[in-house]
Parts: structure tokens; C-alpha cells; sequence
């Protein structure tokens, strides 16, 4: 008798249990397709906090790429509830809710979704010094011994980590042996996308047969338009910066004012390759050309993404140099890295103190 009660007892609430089992399993996923299949305007934007940001995309050159495409949608539901949960536990701690910004982990996911799209960009800048990650950078034993490292060098490496320098490598001196503090950040890249563009900047939506004509590569022509996109993260202002905003920086070399490229895409590379404070050409990580190739762009010479100079010869000197040489062959750092002729701050002086020697004839 007391079996047949307990079986009577669990039929009791086994229904009960059930319904509400199924019950919420049709709201998870009716609560899914909702999400993936409606407007943004009835879902993401519902939260005030992303008011803001929609408002950008709208008027961005990514206006007709989903906000799903990007930031993840229903095969991503379990991550989409955690950021959902964040926000809320945003909405309910912040005292201002207009300052939304990514975090590194999103930032990250960001650049998985550019190369959806960017398949040529993403492999050209995955292979270039800037595609490089925290391991090369924050473990190079040579660096850390002859400079400490510290919360500067977040600036341009791992600007979008969210802590201090302490936080992320220990010890800070320069003996080590040096460690993470955190496990899993040695394959992070240290120059994400976003850290020269501005996803939600305004312009229009790309198209190739509006790709800029050759000519605007030179080193004496500027971009005849304005591209918003290509931007400056500044970590201390969770901002970006767009490259035309930024200032032309004064550059001396001894003494005297060099003439630097008003090129809006240099003055974003010499944020980060810099000379030092008193301005002095070639100090610091600075590549302002001096010399020969005084007044042109970094962009003449290095390409987009990859940052790779080979060939860049070939666009100002197509065969032969002035003094009938082939350039190429010369003893600068184009052909080795060990020369002691840099191509950012040589001169003729440098190869010829005698002099400019006459054309070669049979050369030419």
C-alpha cells in the first residue's frame, strides 16, 4: 500500500514538472527566433543603452550588415544571454549609461567577424608585423631586459586590455623570468581591427567600383575623400579617433623641421610609431622619412594591412635611380634588415660622400 501511495505521490508533481519543463523550453526558443528573426529596432535597441550606438550604425558604412552578423545572434544564444545578463547588471550598477563600450573578450569575437567578410584583409594583416599576439610581444626577453615594461606600452600593445600592466605580467622588472597573470592571453593579438577602425563610423557602404583610383596611392596626393572608418583607439578615452581629426606631428631632425606627409592614414601610424617627446626624428619607434624620401607617405611605400614594403620600389623608381643603378640592389634596409643604410633616413651622402657619380651608360 505505501508503494502504490508513492507512486500516486510522484504522478502527482511529475505532470506538473513536465508542463513547466515544456513550457519553458517553448519560451527559450520562441524567445530565439524572436531575437533572430525581428528588427533590431525590437530588440537590441529595446535596451536604451545601445540607443546610442544604433543611431551610429544606421548612418555607417556598415548599416547593411545585420547587428547579428557582428555581434552574434540565436546559433550564439548562450553567449547572447551572458552579454544580456551584463547589461542588466550594467543598467542596475552604472551611474551612466551612455558609455557603453566592448570589452576585450568582444573585441576579440569582432575580429573572427571582420574576417567573415574581410577574408583578404584579415590574412594580410594576420601575416604582418601587426597581426602579431601578446606572447611575442610581452615575453621577448631582450626587450624586457634592456626596458621595463609598463602601463605606456598598453597604449599600442593590448590597448583594449581592461587592467594595468601589473595585471597582466609579472614581474615587473628587468631580471624575469617573466609570466602571465592570466592564463590564455599568449595567442591574443595585441593589434586587433579595432584598434585602427571604427566599425559604427559614418559614410557610405563600400563598394569596389568605388575603390580610390591608383593615383591617390602616390606620395604627393591625398585622398580626395574622408574615410572615417580608418581611426585611432585611444585606451585612456575608450574612443576612437578618426585618422582625419588627428593632428600632423612636428618632427625635427637636428634642429631643422621635416617636411612630414599630411597623408591622414601616416598621422594614424605615428601614434603608435612615434619619435620621442622633444620631437626628434628617429628616436623612439619614429619612421617619418627623412633624407631622400623626406615628405612621403608611409602608404606610398608600405601596403594596407600587411604593412609589406616589397615592391613598393618599383611605383617611384620603375627600372633604374637617378644615377642609373638599379635601387633595389643598393646596400639599404629594403634589401637587408642588417644594412646600416636605413631606408626611413638615408641619403645620397650616405652612399656617395664623394659625390653623385655620372650615369653608367652602358647601364642604361
Amino acid at each position: 500500500m505505501d508503494k502504490a501511495v508513492s507512486s500516486k505521490s510522484k504522478a502527482s508533481w511529475a505532470v506538473p514538472v513536465v508542463t513547466i519543463a515544456v513550457f519553458l523550453g517553448f519560451t527559450v526558443v520562441g524567445g530565439i527566433g524572436y531575437f533572430e528573426f525581428s528588427p533590431p529596432e525590437r530588440t537590441c535597441v529595446s535596451c536604451h543603452e545601445i540607443r546610442a550606438s544604433h543611431a551610429r550604425w544606421t548612418n555607417s558604412v556598415h548599416r547593411n550588415v545585420s547587428c547579428k552578423k557582428c555581434h552574434g545572434g540565436s546559433a550564439d544564444s548562450l553567449h547572447a544571454l551572458e552579454e544580456n545578463a551584463k547589461r542588466v547588471f550594467f543598467h542596475v550598477t552604472a551611474k551612466r549609461h551612455d558609455n557603453l563600450r566592448l570589452s576585450e573578450d568582444q573585441t576579440l569575437r569582432m575580429v573572427r567577424a571582420c574576417q567573415s567578410c574581410h577574408a583578404r584583409e584579415f590574412a594580410h594583416w594576420q601575416a604582418g608585423g601587426h597581426g602579431t599576439n601578446y606572447a611575442a610581444i610581452f615575453m621577448d626577453e631582450k626587450h624586457n631586459r634592456i626596458e621595463q615594461l609598463n602601463d605606456e606600452c598598453l597604449r599600442c600593445h593590448g590597448m583594449f586590455f581592461e587592467g594595468a600592466m601589473a595585471e597582466l605580467v609579472a614581474p615587473l622588472d628587468v631580471k624575469g623570468p617573466w609570466r602571465f597573470r592570466r592564463p590564455g592571453f599568449e595567442n591574443r593579438p595585441v593589434t586587433p581591427c579595432l584598434a585602427c577602425h571604427e566599425l559604427h563610423a559614418p559614410g557610405s557602404p563600400f563598394r569596389r567600383d568605388l575603390a580610390p583610383p591608383a593615383a591617390l596611392l602616390s606620395a604627393t596626393n591625398l585622398p580626395a575623400f574622408r574615410r572615417d572608418t580608418i581611426a585611432f583607439y585611444v585606451r585612456q578615452e575608450r574612443e576612437h579617433f578618426a585618422a582625419d581629426d588627428l593632428s600632423v606631428p612636428k618632427v625635427f631632425d637636428q634642429g631643422k623641421a621635416v617636411k612630414v606627409s599630411s597623408d591622414p592614414r601616416q598621422r594614424l601610424c605615428m601614434q603608435c610609431h612615434a619619435p620621442n617627446a622633444f620631437g626628434q626624428a628617429g628616436s623612439g619607434d619614429d619612421r617619418t622619412p627623412t633624407g631622400v624620401h623626406e615628405g612621403i607617405s608611409c602608404t606610398a611605400c608600405h601596403r594596407p594591412h600587411s604593412n609589406d614594403p616589397r615592391g613598393s620600389c618599383a611605383s617611384c623608381h620603375p627600372a633604374r635611380s637617378s644615377c642609373g643603378r638599379d635601387v633595389t640592389q643598393m646596400d639599404t634596409t629594403y634589401r637587408s634588415r642588417t644594412s646600416k643604410n636605413n631606408i626611413h633616413r638615408m641619403r645620397c651622402l650616405d652612399c656617395h660622400p664623394s659625390g653623385v657619380p655620372r650615369k653608367d651608360a652602358q647601364a642604361l
